[in-house]
C-alpha cells in the first residue's frame, strides 16, 4: 500500500498548492502582476474555450492559453495511462476521497445506489458535459462558472460575500462533492463531473488498463470492495470500464502477487509506475509550454473584449487601467459607474472597499453599447486589375470602372440578364449557384476584345 500513500501525498500537494494560489488570487487579483485565476488553471477551461478560440482566435473571459495546455496534457496522459488526473491530481477528486476517509473515521456506513439506479445515473455526467459545452459555445461565456464547485472552493477565502453571489456553486461543492461522498465515495466523480465524462472517453482508449490473472485469483472480493467507483475487476480479465480512474487501489489491495496489475499485452506495471508516468506526461506538457513561451495564465485578447471593450475589465485592474481599456478618461469612468470622486486611482478594484468590479464592468458595457454609432461604410473602389475583383463589388461599379455594359458582362458570364446591378456579386453567385470568378473571367475576356 506504499503507492497509495504516495498517491495521497501527491493529491494533497496539488490541493494545497492550488488552494494557496486561490487565496493569493483573492489578495492580489489576477493579470500580469497578480496570481492566475482559477479558470486559467483548470483543464476543463481548455474544452470550454476551444470553440471560441478556433472561431475567433480569442479566449473566453477568464480563460488563457494555460487552460488549453493543461487540457491537452490531461487528455494525452489519459490516453496513455488512463485517468491518472482523476486519481492523482484532481483537487475535487481529492476532496471527495478525503470526505469518504473522514466518514469511515466517523463510523458512517458507506452506501451504494441500487444497480438499476447506479447504471443510468452514471450517464448524468455526459448530459452535464453536453449542456455546459452547448451553452458556453452558444453564449460565448463560461456558462458553468456559477455552478462550478472548484470555483467555489478556490473562492472560499473571499468570505460570505462570494457565497451570496454564487450560492449554487457552494451548494454543489458542499452537497455533491463533500456531503454525498460521506456515504458514496467519489459521488461527484461518478455521476456529475463534466471533465470526468470527457476523460471517461479517453479511458476507453487508454493503452494501459487493470488486468487480472485468472489462474492465481482467489476470488476474495477485496478488489471490488476497495474500488472507489464501485467496479468489480474480479469479474473480468481486463477492466475496460470508462469509469476506472486508474487509482490502483484494487491492485494494491490484492493479496496475491501479480494477480491484479496495470498492463498492456504481456507487459505489467505497478500502480506507482503508472502514476509516475502520468505525472511525467502532465508536467512534460507544462514544461514544454513554459520553454516555448506558450504558457500564459492571462489572455490579453478575449471574446468579450472584442465585442465590447468593457469585457476586458478585471478586478485586478486599477481605475487608470480601466480607463485605458475602455478609452475613456478616469473622470468619465467615475461618472458613468457612480464611483466616489476621491476613489484611489492606483489600487486594484478588487481591493477597494465598496467597489464591485462585475457591477462596474456591466455599467460600462451598457454605456459603450449606447454610444455605438453606426458608421456607413465607404464605397469600395473597384480595382483596376480585373484579377482583383471581389464578391463585395457590384455589377454597376464594375461596368463603370472598366467601361463595359453590365448586360455584356452578364451575357459573357452566362448569368441571367435581369440580375440586380447593385447587389454584391457574392450574393448573386450564391443565388445562381455559381462563382464570382465567372464574372472576373468575363470581364477579362471582354477587355481583350
Amino acid at each position: 500500500m506504499k503507492s497509495q500513500k504516495i498517491r495521497l501525498a501527491v493529491q494533497l500537494a496539488f490541493l494545497i498548492f492550488l488552494s494557496w494560489i486561490g487565496y493569493r488570487h483573492q489578495l492580489l487579483g489576477g493579470g500580469p502582476e497578480g496570481m492566475p485565476p482559477v479558470d486559467a488553471l483548470c483543464p476543463f477551461g481548455g474544452i470550454e474555450g476551444l470553440y471560441a478560440y478556433l472561431k475567433t482566435g480569442t479566449w473566453l473571459r477568464r480563460l488563457a492559453p494555460s487552460s488549453l495546455v493543461l487540457f491537452a496534457g490531461v487528455v494525452a496522459m489519459t490516453v496513455v495511462v488512463g485517468r491518472i488526473f482523476c486519481s492523482w491530481i484532481c483537487p475535487l477528486g481529492t476532496i471527495g476521497e478525503l470526505s469518504a476517509k473522514a466518514a469511515r473515521k466517523l463510523a458512517i456506513t458507506p452506501r451504494e445506489l441500487p444497480e438499476s439506479v447506479d447504471r443510468p445515473a452514471r450517464y448524468l455526467k455526459y448530459a452535464v458535459l453536453a449542456l455546459i459545452l452547448f451553452f458556453t459555445w452558444k453564449l460565448g461565456t463560461l456558462a458553468w462558472r456559477n455552478y462550478d464547485p472548484w470555483v467555489a472552493w478556490m473562492h472560499l477565502s473571499a468570505g460570505w460575500k462570494e457565497v451570496v453571489e454564487k450560492p449554487w456553486a457552494y451548494i454543489v461543492l458542499f452537497g455533491a462533492v463533500i456531503a454525498a461522498s460521506l456515504w458514496i465515495e467519489r459521488f461527484w466523480c461518478r455521476y456529475l463531473c463534466p471533465l470526468g465524462a470527457l476523460l471517461a472517453l479517453g479511458q476507453k482508449l487508454s493503452l494501459v488498463k487493470i488486468r487480472r490473472n485468472d489462474s492465481s485469483c482467489i476470488h476474495c472480493h477485496l478488489c471490488h470492495t476497495s474500488c472507489p467507483v464501485n467496479l468489480n475487476p474480479e469479474a473480468k480479465e481486463t477492466e475496460n470500464s470508462a469509469e476506472c480512474i486508474a487509482c490502483g487501489r484494487c491492485a494494491d489491495t490484492c493479496p496475491v502477487e501479480k494477480t491484479l496489475s496495470f498492463g498492456k499485452k504481456k507487459k505489467f506495471f505497478s500502480s506507482l509506475a503508472v502514476g509516475i508516468v502520468g505525472l511525467l506526461l502532465f508536467f512534460g506538457f507544462y514544461g514544454a509550454a513554459r520553454l516555448s513561451g506558450k504558457w500564459t495564465t492571462y489572455a490579453p485578447s478575449t471574446t468579450e473584449g472584442v465585442r465590447n471593450a468593457a469585457g476586458g475589465i478585471y478586478g485586478w485592474m486599477t481605475l487608470h487601467q480601466v480607463a485605458e481599456t475602455v478609452k475613456l478618461t478616469e473622470e468619465e469612468v467615475i461618472a458613468i459607474t457612480n464611483l466616489p470622486a476621491g476613489i484611489p486611482r492606483d489600487v486594484s478594484l478588487k481591493n477597494i472597499e465598496g467597489v464591485n468590479d462585475e457591477e462596474l464592468r456591466a455599467l460600462l458595457e451598457a454605456y459603450l453599447e449606447k454610444q455605438k454609432i453606426e458608421i456607413p461604410s465607404s464605397p469600395q473602389t473597384t480595382p483596376q486589375n480585373p484579377e482583383e475583383i471581389k464578391g463585395s463589388l457590384t455589377l454597376s461599379s464594375i461596368a463603370e470602372t472598366y467601361g463595359l455594359a453590365a448586360e455584356k458582362i452578364l451575357a459573357e458570364a452566362g448569368w441571367p440578364m435581369d440580375a440586380p446591378k447593385d447587389k454584391p456579386l457574392k450574393e448573386l453567385a450564391a443565388e445562381y449557384k455559381t462563382e464570382v470568378s465567372v464574372i472576373r473571367e468575363a470581364v477579362k475576356k471582354l477587355l481583350k476584345q
